[in-house]
């Protein structure tokens, strides 16, 4: 059966996205609004560095001289319209965001991706529009810390924010999960290795030729690589095709071992890779593949960990 998180999940959120009127100009964007009912399975918690670092509402707009982990190092400044230097409040800003994700217990946090402060690879460097783009001064924050971190572009469809959630689900089950002998980190990477492989499969590859090395009884400086090597794959995003190919055979596997007789489908039809479908399709059998994993106590590797509210689930 799948693996299940059964607290609600905290997530960091840039306020600005998170329907706060905190932008430069007074404004808002609602980037949850796909999410619908989806949304109260999350715990939020908004924060707008700009806002920290006193700029205020409304406020000039700032702009970087270098990307933000040079902002950071001191080798690159913030600067607003009128070119005054802002880089001491935004980095204490950005510090202050951290610090209040870090009481909030948060390990995932969905960012503007193309804001000064919270931007993880498209926050613009320089006044032109065309000038190259890097890491914000609170991205870079982010991403020296190690978690779990959305684009608000995984939100522009209801695919890519599947898959998208579905890795975050699998990184913060193996981020909590001990892992205390070599036979734990076995059982985790049976949980995980096909979306690993589907993700990158030369990567994951080269990870089971490590597990097949480790010895009897390996360190836990060992066994801590190994996880950091999973995590970090599970940051990184799958493609509408490989999602797709994945599910077929998911499906067709199930199918034909006799997993899906007898039991309630839910008109669940997985639709051939060849076969051009739109994401709202494709989507929707992610989600019925996942909802009859649950009911059935199936492990369909595409989606290895499920979350589901304590309420939700059968009496033991």
């Amino acid at each position: 059966m799948a693996e299940l998180l059964t607290s609600k999940i905290r997530l960091g959120i840039s306020a600005c996205i998170y329907r706060c009127p905190v932008r430069y100009n007074g404004h808002s964007l609602d980037g949850l609004a796909g999410l619908g009912r989806e949304r109260s399975d999350y715990v939020f918690t908004p924060i707008c560095p700009e806002c920290l670092a006193g700029l205020g509402v409304p406020r000039e707009p700032i702009h970087l001289t270098g990307t933000g982990h040079e902002v950071l190092a001191g080798m690159a400044t913030v600067r607003n319209r009128h070119n005054r230097d802002v880089t001491a409040q935004v980095v204490e800003g950005a510090r202050a965001a951290l610090e209040a994700l870090e009481r909030a217990q948060v390990q995932a946090v969905i960012v503007r991706e193309s804001s000064p402060t919270c931007g993880l690879t498209k926050a613009r460097v320089g006044r032109r529009r065309q000038a190259e783009t890097g890491s914000g001064v609170f991205g870079a924050l982010l991403l020296d810390r190690g978690w779990f971190l959305i684009p608000d572009e995984a939100l522009a469809s209801p695919v890519k924010w599947w898959d998208w959630r579905r890795r975050m689900h699998a990184w913060l089950w193996l981020k909590q999960r001990p892992l205390d002998s070599s036979r734990d980190l076995y059982d985790a990477w049976h949980v995980l290795k096909f979306v690993v492989q589907e993700i990158d499969r030369p990567l994951a590859d080269r990870m089971g030729r490590t597990l097949a090395a480790l010895p009897k009884k390996p360190s836990a400086a060992a066994l801590e690589a190994v996880r950091t090597d999973v995590l970090d794959a599970l940051r990184h995003p799958s493609t509408p095709a490989r999602i797709r190919q994945a599910m077929w055979k998911t499906y067709v596997h199930a199918k034909k071992h006799g997993r899906l007789d007898g039991i309630d489908l839910h008109e669940l039809s997985v639709t051939s890779p060849e076969v051009v479908a739109n994401s709202t399709t494709i989507a929707r059998e992610l989600l019925l593949m996942e909802r009859v994993s649950f009911e059935n106590d199936l492990l369909f590797g595409t989606t290895p960990v499920l979350a589901r509210d304590k309420r939700r689930l059968p009496p033991t």
